[in-house]
């Protein structure tokens, strides 16, 4: 018997906005370490690779729906027969003055960052209280400090942090423990036009104790921590994966 607090065989996590970036990061890292990874996204092209030493699946789910939600639970019970683990990982980003800001740009980073986290978790909360899982939401330190330029991000990323500690508190009593990730920087897609921007870039770098942006890895390692049974007590908690950003 595997007692192993850092591994997942025999529990099934599942992962939205998995296609790509940090989300298949995460994927990869929870299946390197013993999961079944029920992955999940909007996308229909699939920029990584298959994962590799599972019966793992590929799912497609738009957060901006609630059957849409219900339906991807559904799927991973059938394929699976449970669901242990669930990374809120689906977002998106409009960049742009507030004073300027369109109101469908606005609605849309919340409808598909806040409240699609709180349809994901509203559809897993079932089995997730058979099993006693456990939640990730990935938040941002762009939710915790005030950023230039990316209102309905910022206020979003606040969103789903605390709304890990409100569903901690809530579903304690189902032995489900609810944590949040909130990274800086991070070379994906979403960051290509702020990277390719000299002047923002150096500003950004210039506010990280440590000197460089958060690789994927480093993000999926703190998720996966979270996860864990080495988290078992923690719940309710944002772990930061900043270099530091917010410490000042």
């Amino acid at each position: 018997m595997n007692t192993d607090p850092n591994r997942f065989d025999g529990r099934v996590a599942l992962v939205t906005g998995a296609a790509r970036g940090i989300g298949a990061r995460i994927a990869a890292t929870l299946a390197q370490r013993g999961a079944t990874v029920a992955q999940a996204d909007l996308l229909d092209d699939w920029a990584e690779a298959e994962l590799t030493g599972g019966a793992h699946t590929r799912h497609r789910v738009d957060v901006r729906s609630a059957a849409s939600c219900t339906a991807l639970v559904a799927e991973v019970l059938d394929s699976h027969g449970r669901l242990d683990l669930l990374v809120n990982n689906a977002g998106i980003v409009r960049r742009g003055p507030a004073a300027t800001m369109s109101e469908e740009d606005f609605t849309a980073v919340l409808d598909v960052n806040l409240t699609g986290t709180f349809r994901m978790c509203q559809a897993a909360y079932p089995a997730l209280r058979q099993t006693r899982g456990a939640v990730v939401n990935i938040g941002s330190t762009n939710g915790h400090i005030a950023v230039l330029n990316t209102l309905g991000y910022c206020v979003s990323k606040a969103g789903v942090m605390h709304m890990a500690r409100v569903l901690a508190l809530e579903w304690a009593p189902d032995r489900i423990r609810v944590n949040a990730v909130g990274p800086t920087i991070v070379p994906t897609d979403m960051t290509s036009d702020v990277r390719g921007d000299e002047a923002y870039l150096a500003d950004k770098m210039a506010s990280i104790p440590l000197g460089r942006m958060a690789q994927p890895q480093d993000v999926a390692n703190a998720v996966a921590y979270l996860l864990s049974d080495a988290a078992a007590m923690t719940t309710g908690q944002t772990i930061f994966v900043d270099g530091g950003v917010t410490i000042h």
